[in-house]
C-alpha cells in the first residue's frame, strides 16, 4: 500500500474499530473508502493493521463532507471522539480511570504518540490559576486546514474521559482552537459547553489549575501500578520491533538472505556455518569471508534469530522451556538460559512471567 511519504511512519490504525462505529452511526460506507485508498480491508486487525498519514486525512475529510451532506444533524469529529475507546489499549483505561489525580491520569498522554499516533504529542502548562493540555502536530503539512477535525475528535474525547473521572463537574473553562469558525460550529458549542475562541494561537483546553490535584473517586494504586507496568512493557516491545525493522531494512542482502533462511528453517540453528553455506550454495570459506567484509558473522547472526524466536515462543505458555531450547538447537536447557540471560539480561523463565 503506496499511500503517503515512504519516509514517515505509519500510524497503527489501533482505532480502527472506533471509526467504523462512528461512519455506521452517520450513515457512511468506510468499507468503500478503505478500497478507495487501496487499503486491504482484510489486514484491518486493530493490534496489526497501519494507516499512512495522507490517506487517514483524505478519509477524515471524507467523513466530515459526507456527514454534512446527510444533514442529520451531526458532525463526524465529535462522533468519533465520542466512540472512542480503548477496546485494544485497555491498559491505558485501567491507568486512567484508577488515578489519584487528573495530574496523574495526564501521565498517560506521554503514550498516544508511541501507541496511538506518532504525529500528535500532548503536554500539561500551567501558568497562575490556570493550566492547559496542549495538542501539536509534528508533520510538515501540519496546518489547521490538515489537522482541525482531528483536534475536535481528540478533544471531544479527552472531556468524555475526564467527565467519567470527575463526574459532572466543570472541567473546561474555555477551548482555543488555530482553525477557523466553521459550519458545524453550533454542535461544538453544544457538546463542549464552554467558550471557544477559534484562530487562536494554540490547540487547548483550558481549566482551574488546582483540577490536576483534586482527589479522585475511583482512585485505585495497585491496579493503577500494574497497568503502568504493562503499558511500559507494550512499549518496549513496540520500540523493539520498530528497531527490528528498522534493522531489517539496513541489513546487507546476505545477512539478511541467511537471517530468513534461519527463521524458515530453525532445525539448522546450532549445525554450524558448514550446513548453511551448504543451503546458500557457497563454500563455507567464501561465505565467512563474505560476511567478515559486512562486519558480521555467522554466529552473530545465529544469536539473532535465537534470541528473536525464543522471545516469540516465551510468550506461548504452550510451549516448554526444554522444547524452546531443542528447537533453538541448544544442547539442554542450562545452555539456552546462559545464552537468554546473556541477551536479555533476564532468565527465559523471568521473561516469561513479565513484570512483577
Amino acid at each position: 500500500m503506496s499511500i503517503g511519504p515512504a519516509h514517515e511512519p505509519a500510524i497503527p490504525f489501533v482505532t480502527v474499530t472506533n471509526w467504523v462505529r462512528a461512519a455506521t452511526q452517520c450513515g457512511i460506507d468506510l468499507a468503500v473508502m478503505f478500497q478507495e485508498e487501496g487499503i486491504d480491508v482484510t489486514q484491518l486487525h486493530p493490534e496489526t493493521a497501519t494507516i499512512r498519514r495522507e490517506a487517514m486525512q483524505r478519509i477524515m475529510q471524507r467523513c466530515v463532507d459526507q456527514t454534512r451532506q446527510r444533514a442529520n444533524g451531526q458532525h463526524f469529529p465529535i462522533v468519533l471522539g465520542e466512540s472512542f475507546a480503548f477496546e485494544y489499549l485497555s491498559d491505558i483505561e485501567t491507568f486512567i480511570t484508577t488515578s489519584a489525580t487528573l495530574r496523574d491520569a495526564t501521565r498517560s498522554l506521554e503514550w498516544i504518540p508511541p501507541l496511538i499516533n506518532p504525529f500528535m504529542a500532548f503536554s500539561v502548562a500551567e501558568q497562575g490559576h490556570q493550566a492547559r493540555i496542549v495538542l501539536q502536530y509534528n508533520h510538515p503539512d501540519a496546518t489547521p486546514d490538515t489537522t482541525w477535525h482531528f483536534t475536535e475528535a481528540v478533544f471531544t474525547t479527552t472531556l468524555k474521559f475526564s467527565r467519567l473521572l470527575l463526574g459532572p463537574d466543570a472541567f473546561v473553562e474555555r477551548i482555543t482552537l488555530r482553525h477557523p469558525q466553521h459550519e458545524d460550529a453550533a454542535h461544538l458549542a453544544r457538546f463542549f459547553q464552554a467558550p471557544i475562541e477559534y484562530n487562536a494561537p494554540v490547540d487547548a483546553l483550558w481549566f482551574d489549575r488546582s483540577m490536576l490535584d483534586r482527589p479522585l473517586r475511583g482512585a485505585f494504586p495497585i491496579l493503577h501500578e500494574l497497568a503502568a507496568q504493562r503499558v511500559a512493557q507494550q512499549l518496549a516491545q513496540r520500540t523493539e520491533h520498530q528497531q527490528n525493522e528498522a534493522r531489517a531494512a539496513d541489513t546487507p542482502q546476505l545477512v539478511h538472505q541467511i537471517a530468513h533462511l534461519l527463521n524458515r528453517q530453525p532445525a539448522l540453528l546450532g549445525q554450524g556455518l558448514d550446513t548453511v553455506a551448504q543451503h546458500l550454495g557457497v563454500h563455507a570459506r567464501t561465505l565467512q569471508r563474505r560476511l567478515k567484509d559486512l562486519g558480521d558473522s555467522h554466529s552473530a547472526i545465529q544469536d539473532r534469530v535465537r534470541y528473536e524466536l525464543a522471545q516469540q515462543w516465551l510468550r506461548d505458555d504452550t510451549r516448554s522451556i526444554e522444547d524452546i531450547s531443542e528447537q533453538l538447537g541448544f544442547s539442554d536447557r542450562r545452555s539456552f538460559t546462559q545464552a537468554f540471560t546473556r541477551w536479555a539480561g533476564q532468565t527465559p523463565s523471568q521473561f516469561r512471567r513479565g513484570p512483577v
